[in-house]
């Protein structure tokens, strides 16, 4: 499932597209926020924040997920610095990059074994919103990995040297492959990344209630508002407990419990991502007792949700992080659809029966020696 790895994911870490010789500088973009003028949030029937409908972050695919070092030179502090938000749509219009990008994404459908056809990838030339997605610390830089972490990153990655990402180790098992390509999850908070396709979301509320339904994977997080405490700390769930309170229109959402068998930034493009950055060892992807994720679903308009997501992880990071999107609604004719992944997963068994063989293969020549 290495699909858009090699190319689209690399334009999108690395900024997306520049601006060409001679291109102009429009105007600021345009905004999915839109101005709001007397615009109010909505309420449901029993009084809370309305937040339902169909959201996406298709818009943020090609936003670099820290602060590009080129706008720090500047000293550029805002994600939203309207002049330079000018300066990356000028690059996204211009017909000479989006030609380039094109060309990327061609190259990317049917590139090796697990890539999807071009079909499969979403229109990937959108309006800029954000210049950045890290908010907090305010380098707009992921923190520093802890000692510990740091460990564990090297042990992993010398254990796994010479090997893809969904290769296991010599006789192992599904254990050396992640939950996405298994189809149980794609982990949380790494779902909000915008990737090649699936980046859809459905809010739907009730007394008491928010629900959120993804597309990718098709899951969905039953979100209870009553204040009841989390579950006991031995029961741990692959995307968390969640329990939600409103902040006056703001959705405050805590997650905690995960099972230590899931991922939170794991994943097509946060993996590619923050290997950009520096951060290696599929070790620290996974999740375990000390995590903890503070979500912020903010009304900003009647087609903008400001979305924001606060990680604590004591065990693997320096300090709590924070980075944040918008979600912008979708047309009402848009559907979400199922997410058949198990049903055609027959990949699981040729990535493990390919390991065996390649193994068994390794032992034969050995012994001809």
């Amino acid at each position: 499932m290495k699909h858009w790895r090699d190319s689209v994911v690399a334009a999108m870490a690395a900024g997306g597209l520049v601006l060409a010789p001679g291109a102009a500088v429009t105007a600021a973009p345009a905004n999915p926020q839109q101005d709001a003028g007397d615009w109010s949030v909505p309420r449901t029937p029993w009084g809370d924040p309305d937040l339902q409908g169909q959201w996406s972050n298709m818009l943020e695919a090609q936003t670099p997920f820290e602060r590009p070092d080129e706008l720090a030179a500047r000293g550029i502090t805002d994600p939203r610095n309207p002049e330079a938000l000018s300066e990356a749509q000028a690059a996204v219009d211009d017909p000479e990059n989006q030609r380039v990008f094109e060309e990327q994404i061609d190259a990317a459908g049917g590139r090796g074994t697990g890539a999807g056809p071009v079909h499969w990838y979403e229109n990937l030339a959108p309006r800029k919103n954000r210049l950045w997605f890290v908010v907090d610390p305010p380098d707009g830089k992921v923190p520093p990995l802890t000692p510990e972490a740091q460990q564990r990153a090297a042990a992993t990655a010398a254990a796994r040297e010479g090997r893809g990402d969904d290769e296991p180790r010599a006789g192992r098992w599904t254990e050396d492959l992640s939950p996405l390509v298994r189809c149980i999850t794609r982990g949380l908070p790494a779902v909000y990344i915008p990737g090649a396709y699936n980046n859809n979301y459905q809010i739907v509320q009730s007394p008491g209630y928010v629900t959120i339904l993804y597309e990718w994977m098709h899951e969905a997080r039953v979100i209870p508002l009553d204040g009841r405490p989390h579950l006991p700390s031995q029961v741990r769930q692959w995307i968390g407990d969640p329990r939600g309170r409103w902040e006056g229109d703001t959705l405050v959402v805590e997650t905690t419990n995960f099972t230590h068998k899931t991922d939170y930034l794991a994943g097509f493009s946060s993996r590619e991502v923050l290997q950009d950055i520096g951060v290696a060892g599929e070790t620290d992807y996974r999740a375990d007792e000390d995590l903890t994720l503070v979500e912020r679903f903010t009304p900003a308009g009647p087609n903008t949700i400001d979305w924001s997501v606060t990680i604590e992880k004591p065990g693997t990071w320096t300090r709590p992080w924070t980075f944040s999107m918008p979600l912008t609604r979708e047309d009402t004719q848009e559907w979400i659809y199922e997410f058949a992944c198990h049903e055609g997963n027959y990949g699981i068994a040729n990535i493990l029966s390919g390991a065996r063989a390649q193994e068994a293969a390794a032992r034969e020549a050995g012994a001809q020696r």
